[in-house]
């Protein structure tokens, strides 16, 4: 680097007498029957000067050089990936969680991430890349591990017990029967249900005043791990069903639904939900 700079100093040092050489030269020229001669002095030193300027010479070390960098910088990148992934590592350990996979997929219990090292940056999702939660997190480790911490620890954190769930979600899926005019029994498409379950879930205030600030949201991961906390108490094996979506159904995110089968983030669609007794 120091023999670099050294050479790009001494062609800037030539390049610089040579726009003197030159000016001079151009004011010369002004006149260029009385000052020949001296145009003719001018014009050999300025060729004189030609070989101070070592172009070509700075051209063949400074392609050397950056051969050199580029297979330093790939070292450095690779150092890079190894820290980060071990950092990463040791991150989630401390919670009893582990990481599976390979760049640039990495997999963490129900969650996914994607990591994109050129531009930075890591995306999480819930599930295999199902959803995404959150989009160009900075590559820091400690960054990534806080982000997944936060929004597993309010996924987590009880919106309801499981007997509340199943008494609103059976609610739900007893009005849209009333508007499509079914029979109980009968399957419904799973986010018809769910989104009369959200309407459900809203204050009193919400139903006088319908207004965006009053609205109380839930998002298709937090509903698709609220039907995994369905799933996983008694009250779902015998009195409720989840019908499989078909593999074309599942590119439409109107009707499927993603749900979790276990905690390590294995799931499936399910397009239509029915409920096998009344009570």
């Amino acid at each position: 680097m120091d023999e670099i700079l050294k050479s790009l100093r001494t062609v800037v040092k030539g390049i610089n007498k040579f726009i003197k050489l030159l000016n001079t030269y151009d004011k010369i020229r002004s006149g260029p029957v009385d000052n020949a001669y001296l145009l003719e002095k001018n014009l050999q030193m300025i060729e004189g000067r030609l070989s101070e300027l070592a172009v070509k010479e700075l051209i063949k070390d400074l392609t050397e050089w950056l051969v050199s960098e580029k297979k330093k910088i790939d070292g450095f990148k690779e150092e890079f990936r190894i820290k980060f992934g071990q950092e990463l590592t040791a991150l989630f350990a401390q919670e009893g969680k582990k990481i599976r996979g390979q760049y640039p997929i990495l997999r963490m219990g129900i969650y996914t991430l994607k990591i994109d090292f050129e531009f930075g940056s890591v995306d999480l999702f819930f599930g295999p890349e199902v959803e995404k939660i959150k989009s160009k997190i900075p590559l820091q480790a400690v960054t990534v591990f806080e982000t997944v911490k936060k929004f597993d620890k309010d996924l987590h954190t009880p919106k309801m017990t499981a007997a509340d769930m199943y008494e609103t979600l059976h609610e739900a899926y007893k009005r849209r029967l009333s508007l499509t005019g079914q029979s109980f029994g009968e399957k419904i498409p799973i986010m018809k249900v769910l989104s009369e379950f959200v309407l459900l879930q809203q204050s009193k205030q919400f139903l006088i005043d319908p207004q965006k600030s009053k609205f109380r949201g839930y998002s298709r991961v937090t509903l698709s791990y609220l039907m995994y906390f369905l799933k996983k108490s008694k009250f779902f094996e015998k009195n409720i069903k989840l019908h499989v979506a078909t593999v074309d159904a599942t590119v439409d995110k109107i009707n499927p639904l993603w749900i979790l089968e276990n905690d390590e983030g294995e799931g499936t669609h399910y397009s239509h939900i029915s409920f096998v007794k009344d009570g």
